[in-house]
């Protein structure tokens, strides 16, 4: 029976699937798995491959094995690392492209208040009575933000912020200035403190190429969490088996 050596230890298949499990590793490895049995409809054309290794598109298409051959070397990789990692990796940004980049849009639309982004003011207080207090100060008397932040600011710095995505404020923070209110806000408990905030600028989301890219990336990964937990929720779909009765499946 084969074993898994690493340093000192040697794992038999029993405890590889443990192993697996305790370190939280099944369930990306079985993402992987499915995800191979995708991409194989996604192949790439000689053209994209030229190009995606960085060919010059505007010259003549060279013998591709050979130029392969030329990149291997150059970045110091065996061609079967290539075969198995790099165009692996090539065809999954393809499959992404090909099936979620239809997408982007409407996902775009749907989320579009988690990309917004503020700046703001704020003064952090563990005291409730202090906080209002200067919440009076600052709506009533024009008190400076910045100057009660350095007095008693507590926990995390204060004063003005940002540029900072909607999406990594508290919730109800965020829906304070969802709502478009420009005044000094009432104290938020917001965990052990007290928020004092001050919307000071709205900057609305637009689909840039960086914006367009975590969204492919999170509908792909909602898309192979949903496979995953498909298959894994089927009894028997995971197992060990004995190696006679495992279908030897194709060599890299």
């Amino acid at each position: 029976m084969s074993a898994l050596k690493i340093g000192d230890r040697q794992l038999n298949s029993d405890q590889i699937v443990s192993a697996l499990v305790q370190y939280k590793l099944l369930e990306p490895l079985v993402g992987q798995v499915l995800l191979d049995g995708a991409i194989e409809q996604v192949p790439l054309s000689e053209q994209e491959l030229f190009s995606a290794l960085g060919g010059d598109t505007h010259a003549e298409m060279p013998n591709l094995q050979e130029f392969v051959g030329q990149w291997c070397q150059q970045m110091e990789i065996t061609p079967v690392y290539f075969k198995g990692v790099i165009l692996r990796e090539l065809r999954v940004q393809k499959f992404k492209q090909t099936y979620f980049a239809n997408q982007i849009e409407a996902e775009f639309i749907r989320l579009k208040p988690e990309f917004d982004q503020v700046e703001f003011s704020l003064l952090q207080l563990a005291d409730l009575s202090l906080a209002q207090e200067l919440y009076f100060h600052l709506r009533d008397d024009g008190a400076d933000f910045e100057t009660l932040a350095r007095q008693y600011g507590q926990g995390r710095p204060g004063g003005r912020l940002g540029p900072m995505a909607m999406a990594e404020l508290p919730p109800e923070v965020a829906n304070l200035f969802r709502g478009g209110q420009t005044t000094v806000c009432t104290p938020i408990k917001v965990g052990e403190f007290f928020w004092i905030v001050r919307l000071e600028k709205l900057i609305a989301a637009r689909l840039t190429e960086a914006v367009r890219a975590s969204l492919m990336t999170r509908l792909y990964d909602r898309w192979l969490n949903a496979q995953v937990n498909t298959l894994m929720s089927q009894p028997g779909a995971i197992q060990m088996q004995p190696s006679d009765q495992i279908q030897q499946s194709e060599p890299v």
